[in-house]
C-alpha cells in the first residue's frame, strides 16, 4: 500500500513538474507588456530608484542607460502599448511590493483613453506579465470581466500556440544573451523626417477626461500619497498630437496642479529639449534612438536635482546597470554603422569595434586609384597581399581567416545567431548569412558585420568602385 501511494505521489510531482515546464514554454514571452514585467521580478530587492510606468510613449521614449550613464540613476521602464490608466494603476500596486522607488513617473499619454474596456489583446498586453496576486485579479477584473477565470489562469488562452513556438520559446530571455540586465526599454531604430512639431502652444483650454481614466488617475496620486513616494505626471512629445489631445493633457495638468503634483508637458518644450524632427521621431507617434537619448538626458538631470538621487554607479549591487548601458552603447554604434554610407568611416567603425566580427571581399576591379583604399585597409589589419591583389579577410574576436584572389573557397564560420557560408569559384562570389545571398558589387568592396555582444548580424554592404565607391545596402 506504502508503494503505491509513493508511487502515486511521485506520479503527481512529475506529472505537475511536466506541466510547469509546459506552461512555461506556451505561455507569452511578448517583449511588449509581458516581458518587462517578468525582468522586473526579478531585480534585487529594493534597487531601483526610479520605476517610469505607461505605455510605449514610457518604454520606447525613456531609456534607463542614459539615466544611468547621465547621473548614475538606477530606473526601469515598466510599461505595456496602449496601457490604460486602469493598468498603469495595478502595475504600480504590483511594483511596490517589490520596490521602494524614490520617484514614481507616470506618462500619460493613454489619459486621451476614453472606451471602458479596450481590446482583448491589449489587456492580455497589460496583464498576463504580473504573478498571479489580488493586483494581477483586480486588474483583469476592471479591464475584461467576461474574461476573468481564463485571463487569470491564462493557460486558456494561449494553450493552442503550439504552432507558432520558435527557439526562443525554450531559450532563457527570448534568447536575447543581455536579457538578465534589460531594464525594459524597447529602442526604435526607424527614422521619419517632419518639417516641423505640431505646435499646441496656443492650446490653453481643458477638456473633461472619460470618467474612468480621470477616476484612476486620482486613484494612482492617492496611491502615491498613501505610499508616501512622490510622484510625477509627464507627457512624452509626439509629433502627431492633436488639439483635442492636448486639451485633455492641459485637463489633467489641473488635476496634478490640484494636488501638488508635478506635470511635465513636453509637446511644449520640443526646444528645449534640443529635438529636431528631420532626426529625431521614429514616426509620428515615438521618438526613436537619438530622440529618445535626449529625453532621457534632460529627465535624469530634472530627476537628480529636484529629488536628490544618490548616484550608483561603481557600487557592486548595481553592476547590471553598467551591463545593461554597455549593451546599449553597442545597439547605437550598431545603428550608427548601418546609417554609415561611406567607405573610410565605414572601416573605421568597424575596425575600432572589438565586439564585430567582420568579412571584407575585395572583388573584380576593387581598387579605382581615386581612393586610398590599400593605405586604409593595411591600417586596419588587411595583409599587404589582399589589400593589393584583392581576396577576402575575416576578421573577429575568435576568428582570423585570409583568403587570396587567385583560390577557390568554401568556407563556413558558425556564429552564436547565425552561419556564414563563403563561396568563391568560376560562378563568382557568394557571401550567405542564413541562407541569403549578401554579395552586393561585383567591382568593390563586399562587408558582413557580425556583432558578438549582442549575438546579432549587423548589416550587408557594398561600396562600388566604378561609382566612386558609392554605398549599397
Amino acid at each position: 500500500m506504502n508503494k503505491k501511494i509513493i508511487k502515486s505521489v511521485l506520479f503527481l510531482l512529475i506529472l505537475s513538474v511536466l506541466m510547469l515546464r509546459l506552461n512555461d514554454i506556451f505561455k507569452l514571452k511578448q517583449e511588449d507588456g509581458i516581458y518587462p514585467v517578468k525582468i522586473f521580478y526579478e531585480q534585487e530587492k529594493d534597487s531601483i530608484d526610479v520605476i517610469f510606468y505607461g505605455s510605449s510613449h514610457a518604454y520606447s521614449n525613456i531609456n534607463p542607460a542614459v539615466l544611468w550613464k547621465e547621473e548614475g540613476i538606477a530606473s526601469f521602464d515598466l510599461a505595456g502599448s496602449l496601457q490604460p490608466l486602469w493598468n498603469t494603476y495595478y502595475y504600480m500596486k504590483e511594483s511596490l511590493k517589490y520596490q521602494r522607488p524614490k520617484v514614481m513617473v507616470v506618462e500619460l499619454v493613454r489619459a486621451i483613453e476614453e472606451r471602458e474596456y479596450i481590446e482583448e489583446a491589449r489587456t492580455i498586453t497589460n496583464t498576463f506579465g504580473m504573478k498571479l496576486s489580488r493586483e494581477k485579479y483586480e486588474a483583469i477584473q476592471v479591464s475584461t470581466p467576461d474574461h476573468l477565470v481564463d485571463y487569470l489562469l491564462g493557460f486558456p488562452v494561449y494553450h493552442s500556440r503550439y504552432a507558432e513556438l520558435s527557439r526562443e520559446d525554450f531559450e532563457p530571455y527570448l534568447g536575447d544573451p543581455n536579457g538578465n540586465v534589460y531594464k525594459g526599454f524597447y529602442p526604435l531604430f526607424a527614422t521619419k523626417e517632419y518639417e516641423t512639431f505640431s505646435d499646441m502652444s496656443q492650446v490653453t483650454d481643458s477638456r473633461a477626461l472619460s470618467p474612468k481614466t480621470e477616476e484612476y488617475l486620482r486613484k494612482i496620486i492617492a496611491l502615491s500619497e498613501q505610499e508616501e513616494i512622490p510622484l510625477v505626471f509627464m507627457v512624452a512629445p509626439y509629433q502627431g498630437i492633436v488639439e483635442s489631445e492636448q486639451q485633455i493633457f492641459n485637463r489633467a495638468k489641473e488635476i496634478a496642479a490640484e494636488e501638488d503634483v508635478p506635470f511635465l508637458d513636453f509637446n511644449l518644450c520640443y526646444e528645449e529639449l534640443g529635438l529636431d524632427p528631420k532626426e529625431d521621431l521614429a514616426e509620428f507617434s515615438h521618438l526613436n534612438h537619438r530622440g529618445s537619448t535626449k529625453l532621457s538626458a534632460w529627465l535624469a538631470q530634472y530627476l537628480k536635482e529636484e529629488y536628490q538621487l544618490p548616484d550608483r554607479r561603481g557600487d557592486a549591487l548595481y553592476i547590471s546597470w553598467d551591463q545593461n548601458a554597455a549593451v546599449w552603447d553597442q545597439m547605437y554604434q550598431n545603428q550608427i554603422l548601418k546609417e554609415e554610407a561611406g567607405w573610410y568611416d565605414f572601416l573605421e567603425l568597424i575596425s575600432k569595434n572589438p565586439d564585430y566580427t567582420y568579412l571584407i571581399s575585395l572583388d573584380g576591379t576593387f581598387d579605382n586609384g581615386e581612393q586610398p583604399l590599400y593605405e586604409t585597409l593595411t591600417s586596419i589589419g588587411m595583409s599587404e597581399e589582399i589589400a593589393a591583389q584583392g581576396g577576402i579577410w575575416i576578421h573577429g574576436p575568435d576568428v582570423e581567416e585570409t583568403f587570396s584572389g587567385q583560390e577557390e573557397v568554401n568556407y563556413h564560420l558558425e556564429l552564436k545567431k547565425c552561419d556564414w557560408i563563403v563561396r568563391k569559384g568560376l560562378s563568382g562570389v557568394e557571401l550567405i548569412v542564413d541562407g541569403e545571398n549578401y554579395f552586393k558589387t561585383v567591382n568593390g568592396l563586399n562587408i558582413l558585420v557580425y556583432d558578438n555582444k549582442t549575438e546579432s548580424f549587423v548589416t550587408a554592404v557594398g561600396f562600388d568602385a566604378e561609382n566612386s565607391y558609392n554605398y549599397i545596402g
